[in-house]
């Protein structure tokens, strides 16, 4: 079986913070997208409105949530 290889030179389509924020806020708990898990939906929900952020406070938001998600996962890990 041979599984199919994305040509790294091809443009993957990218969704937008905006996009994944209304995700984790419309996302049906039962559908297995997200687990449950409040620290990441609450990460995800910083995002929402990042667009209208001038580039220094979506950098900062950004940061933020990945620290958050960071924390959250080594939190996992144990």
């Amino acid at each position: 079986m041979s599984e199919a290889v994305q040509d790294p030179g091809e443009p993957r389509a990218v969704p937008s913070p905006a996009t994944l924020a209304a995700h984790a806020r419309d996302a049906d708990p039962g559908d297995g997208v997200l687990d449950g898990d409040a620290a990441v939906e609450e990460a995800l929900r910083r995002l929402e409105g990042v667009d209208d952020l001038d580039l220094a406070a979506q950098a900062a938001t950004f940061e933020a949530v990945h620290t958050a998600l960071q924390e959250r996962l080594a939190d996992a890990e144990g």
